[in-house]
């Protein structure tokens, strides 16, 4: 059974990297739904409410637009301008995962959203602004920390995921008939 006390320092610093972004990203999600006036369109109908969505997607899409330029600039710049070559140096290598990595994310947090708005109401539509905040969040924690030592990295990728989880869980619930 894995313990606390059985983990190594490298492991202990993700467990608490990943408790301590659970814990932001819930506080950031409920005092700006709660507390965070958002003035947003009427948005009466199912098809308002799935444009507003899609149109939330591009600060989500400007993220990984950021990593892939990042990708080609050093490209340009440096020896791995080929890249057969294997001149990648660390610094484009952290470029490159970042760019994979939120397009993962980016597909599971459009698909999970997109689902979520059709469930949501006129008033409860606020959450998708909100979420898409939190992701790109934790798309700048992650790059950043990711930069500074891979261990860093954990912060922003749990502020990413854990919304997304969330999200694929209540739309499952909802398909299923909850």
């Amino acid at each position: 059974m894995i313990t606390l006390a059985s983990l190594d320092r490298q492991q202990k610093t993700v467990v608490w990297s990943a408790i301590a972004s659970v814990n932001f990203s819930t506080v950031i999600l409920l005092l700006a739904y709660f507390f965070i006036p958002l003035s947003l369109p009427p948005l009466d109908t199912q098809e308002q409410r799935l444009i507003f969505t899609l149109r939330c997607q591009l600060f989500p899409v400007l993220m990984l637009l950021a990593g892939i330029t990042a990708v080609s600039f050093n490209r340009f710049t440096s020896n791995a301008i080929n890249p057969l070559a294997g001149g990648e140096s660390d610094v484009m290598r952290v470029h490159l995962r970042y760019v994979s990595n939120t397009l993962e994310q980016l597909i599971l947090f459009s698909i999970a959203s997109l689902v979520l708005c059709t469930f949501l109401d006129s008033h409860s539509i606020k959450l998708i602004p909100i979420l898409t905040t939190l992701f790109v969040l934790g798309r700048i924690a992650f790059w950043l920390g990711y930069l500074q030592h891979p261990l860093n990295r954990g912060f922003g990728m749990v502020v990413t995921l854990y919304p997304i989880v969330v999200m694929f869980f209540y739309d499952a619930y909802r398909v299923l008939g909850g």
